[in-house]
C-alpha cells in the first residue's frame, strides 16, 4: 500500500463556469489529524466527494491508499457527511444493525466503546434526540468502522461546547499510526488542539498545506494565522 492514504494530482472540478477545486495537489499519509480549512464556498465538500467519487472531478487523478479513486476504494473510507442522513423512525440499535449489514469492518467492540465514552442511549429513537445527540451516533458510526481513512464533513457543526469537547476527545482517542483523519471545518479555535497539520483551501486552491507546529514556531495560533490568509475571502 501507498505511504499516501490521499494523493491529488492537479484535481479541477467545475459546475458550469465556477470552479469548485482548481489544480489541487495534495499528499497526505496516515498517522495524523489533518483539518482541511476554509470558509464556506472554499471547495472542502467537494474535495471530501470526489475522495468518495460521489462527485467526479474533470481533470486530474485522486488516489486513495495507492489505488485510482472508483467505487471499489470507498471500502477504504468512512464518511461522516455534514447532513443527516439515518432514517428518523430508527433506534441506535437499528442504525448500528444496518451499518453492521451494510460494512463488514464494522467493529462492535468500538461502538460499544464509543457508545459509553459518549452516553448515548442504543435504544434512544433517532427522531427524538437532539441534534447533539444524532451528531455523536452519526460520528460513533463512522468511527466504529476498521478503515485506513476518516473523512468527517463539518462534524462539530453549531453545537453546544460540551458535546463538541466530548466528539473532539473521541475524535483524537481513535487517531493512531495506520489511519488517517479528515476534518473539514470552518471552526478553527473548536479544532485546533487535536489536529496535526492543516490544509487551506482559498476558492478551490490549496494554499497552504503543513503541520500545526510549522504555524505556531512563528509565534502565531492556527487561528490567528487562519484569520490572516482568509479575513479577505
Amino acid at each position: 500500500m501507498n505511504t499516501n492514504y490521499i494523493e491529488l494530482v492537479n484535481v479541477t472540478k467545475q459546475y458550469g463556469h465556477f470552479t469548485a477545486l482548481n489544480n489541487v495537489n495534495l499528499a497526505l499519509q496516515p498517522g495524523k489529524i489533518i483539518g482541511l480549512l476554509g470558509p464556506n464556498g472554499s471547495g472542502k465538500t467537494t474535495l471530501l466527494k470526489t475522495l468518495m467519487r460521489i462527485i467526479r472531478q474533470q481533470y486530474g487523478v485522486v488516489k486513495i491508499c495507492g489505488y485510482d479513486a472508483c467505487y471499489e476504494t470507498r471500502k477504504f473510507i468512512s464518511f461522516m457527511p455534514d447532513r443527516a442522513f439515518l432514517y428518523k423512525s430508527m433506534t441506535v440499535m437499528n442504525a448500528i444493525k444496518y451499518y453492521q449489514e451494510l460494512f463488514q469492518d464494522f467493529d462492535m467492540n468500538r461502538a460499544n466503546y464509543l457508545l459509553q465514552t459518549l452516553g448515548i442511549d442504543i435504544y434512544a429513537n433517532i427522531d427524538k434526540m437532539s441534534k447533539g445527540n444524532k451528531e455523536k451516533v452519526v460520528l460513533m458510526l463512522t468511527l466504529s468502522r476498521n478503515v485506513p481513512v476518516y473523512l468527517l464533513d463539518e462534524p462539530l457543526g453549531s453545537l453546544d461546547p460540551v458535546i463538541k469537547h466530548e466528539m473532539l476527545t473521541v475524535i483524537k482517542q481513535c487517531s493512531h499510526p495506520n489511519n488517517l483523519i479528515l476534518i473539514s471545518t470552518h471552526l478553527i479555535k473548536d479544532t485546533e488542539e487535536i489536529l496535526d497539520d492543516v490544509v487551506f483551501l482559498k476558492q478551490g486552491r490549496v494554499v497552504l498545506n503543513t503541520s500545526k507546529a510549522n504555524i505556531e514556531q512563528n509565534g502565531k495560533t492556527l487561528e490567528q494565522y487562519y484569520l490572516e490568509v482568509f479575513s479577505h475571502v
